[in-house]
Order: C-alpha cells, then sequence, then structure tokens
C-alpha cells in the first residue's frame, strides 16, 4: 500500500478491495420463485444441516412435502439443488457475521465479531464442511469462494488495525489464512478426540491468545 496515501485514504482503499461470492442462485432467479418454492429451500437447509441426505428427489421431495415438479424447477438435479442450499446457507452465516460487527469498534473487536459467527459454520455441522458433501462436482469451488471472502475480510481487518495502530506489523495474508482455517482443523474428527474442550472453546482460546500477541503494548 502506497506510503502517500493518508490514513483515511488507505482505509478506503482496503474497504473497496473486498467482493462477495456470487450466489448459485441470483438474485433475479430467486425473484421468480414461488413462495413454496422459497419454502421449501428453507426446509430443505434445515433437512441438510445434520449431514448428506441420501435421498433421491423423490424422497427429498416427500420429505419436504412438495411435488418433484417444485424441486426441478429450482434445480434440474439433486447435486445442483444441494449446492444451492449449502450456498444460501452459507450466505446466512456470512450475513449474521456481518450484523454482530458494531461499526462503532476496533478493527479487532470487529475481526473477533466476524469470526466468531463465521465459526459457527462448522460449530452447527454445516454440510459444506462434511466429506460427503465434498465429492458433489462443484462443491469444493463453491466452499473456496466462501471460505476465501471469510479470509479477506479477515486480512481487511487485520490491515485497518495496523493502519490504526492497535496490532504490530505483520504478514496479513498469512494471518488471515490461519485465523479464517482455524475453526475446520478444530473441528476434524482427529482432533476432536484429543481436545480437552469444545472445539468452539478451544477455538476462542486460541484466538485470544493470538490476539494478544499481535496487540501492541
Amino acid at each position: 500500500m502506497a506510503l502517500s496515501l493518508s490514513t483515511s485514504d488507505q482505509l478506503k482503499v482496503i474497504q473497496r478491495s473486498v467482493k462477495t461470492p456470487k450466489p448459485l442462485l441470483s438474485k433475479s432467479k430467486e425473484k421468480l420463485l414461488s413462495n413454496r418454492q422459497k419454502e421449501a429451500l428453507e426446509d430443505l437447509e434445515e433437512l441438510i444441516k445434520g449431514g448428506y441426505p441420501q435421498l433421491t428427489m423423490s424422497e427429498i421431495a416427500a420429505n419436504l412435502k412438495v411435488s418433484l415438479r417444485t424441486l426441478y424447477e429450482i434445480a434440474p438435479k439433486k447435486e445442483a439443488l444441494i449446492l444451492i442450499a449449502v450456498d444460501r446457507l452459507l450466505f446466512k452465516i456470512g450475513t449474521a457475521a456481518h450484523k454482530a460487527i458494531d461499526v462503532s469498534d476496533s478493527p479487532m473487536s470487529k475481526l473477533k465479531a466476524f469470526l466468531n459467527e463465521t465459526n459457527k459454520a462448522t460449530e452447527r455441522n454445516t454440510l459444506a464442511f462434511t466429506e460427503d458433501f465434498g465429492r458433489i462436482q462443484g462443491a469444493k469451488d463453491l466452499v473456496d469462494s466462501h471460505e476465501n471472502y471469510v479470509m479477506n475480510v479477515t486480512e481487511q481487518f487485520l490491515e485497518e488495525a495496523i493502519i490504526a495502530n492497535e496490532i504490530i506489523s505483520i504478514d496479513t495474508s498469512a494471518m488471515a489464512l490461519i485465523l479464517s482455517g482455524l475453526s475446520r482443523e478444530l473441528d476434524k474428527k482427529y482432533l476432536r478426540k484429543e481436545l480437552k474442550i469444545t472445539p468452539s472453546d478451544a477455538l476462542k482460546e486460541i484466538i485470544e491468545v493470538i490476539f494478544k500477541g499481535l496487540r501492541k503494548n
């Protein structure tokens, strides 16, 4: 970042740099959905929170109490339908993360609030982070787009914290990669068995330690 820029100008550059992922179901297409189709998507999100449903489209339709036609008008096949539902779930988590941020707080306080919400993606066992979902074509690209967004927002707050003289100068890209990936690492089955506390509590402890190390005395 150019040293000739003022602090306010530097912040404006940072705040323009993060773009949200492109939704699989565009806003224009979503507007064309009937109320019943929108309700079906909402119900599907609840259905898949516990994992990848080993169900046919007919069985999913029966579970959601809608016709097959209702589902096929949303997506041409089961995998595409599941991708849309997971994408919507991740967007909702992202929206909640931004709503949790108090604009009057310091950059690091904003980052903590943001991470606390985005990390709930794994706390809730969101389908996006299961092995079964990872086998669907297009799943990796979908999850990567949301994870990259979280990483970029994290880096944005770190950059703001440096400019605000709140933390020491660091490689913000490397730190953002670590902070945004902690939740998934701690939620891995082989690690959960080794933890003496819940992954959620362990994550909060680790973030506290990292934040303390970053802050200027």
